[in-house]
């Protein structure tokens, strides 16, 4: 991991090039170089929530805003890798408590309905279903498998051959597959 250039941290994930110099940043400092650039102050905002799901289980979010010459995002995710993660954008003069509000309204929507539902047969086989016909998540890369993306619904991670199982009661029917922006 590389060391911030302006704070010392261990996290930069950024990298600002300029004709002369390449400068290696963490989220914060990257804020605040924008902050500066662009004329626009992000506001204080809690920097996690906690939401229950439909089963009544805790979900802990991270909430990390990040601001672009296009405008502010802000961002809610789990610490696990693959767990839920949600966005919201604004334009830079946007109101940003309604912005964080969109985005809490988002998660709470997002994990308030399970797509799979996992079942066991009387000699103890799993299986998944879905329960409306319907499947909600992101696409993910897959470590285990570079060239064959994984599919997180849920907060859990899917392999196409367990989405394809799932498919299985449904053959001859039809199907759509829409992909969708993190914002929509």
């Amino acid at each position: 991991m590389n060391t911030c250039s302006q704070c010392g941290k261990q996290d930069a994930m950024i990298t600002l090039t300029t004709e002369t110099e390449q400068r290696s940043l963490c989220r914060d400092c990257y804020n605040e170089v924008l902050s500066i650039e662009l004329g626009v102050q992000l506001i204080d905002l809690p920097d996690s929530i906690i939401v229950k799901d439909s089963e009544g289980i805790r979900h802990y979010f991270y909430v990390r805003p990040e601001l672009f010459h296009q405008g502010i995002r802000l961002e809610a995710g789990e610490n696990d890798f693959y767990g839920y993660r949600f966005e919201v954008f604004g334009e830079l003069d946007c109101d940003q408590q309604e912005l964080f509000q969109k985005l809490y309204d988002k998660v709470k929507d997002g994990v308030s309905r399970k797509y799979i539902n996992q079942k066991v047969l009387p000699g103890g086989h799993t299986y998944q279903t879905m329960p409306d016909d319907e499947l909600v998540g992101r696409i993910e890369y897959n470590e285990e498998d570079p060239d064959v993306p994984l599919v997180i619904i849920d907060g859990k991670p899917y392999n196409w051959e367990e989405i394809g199982n799932m498919m299985r009661s449904y053959e001859g029917f039809q199907f759509h597959l829409h992909i969708l922006n993190e914002d929509e």
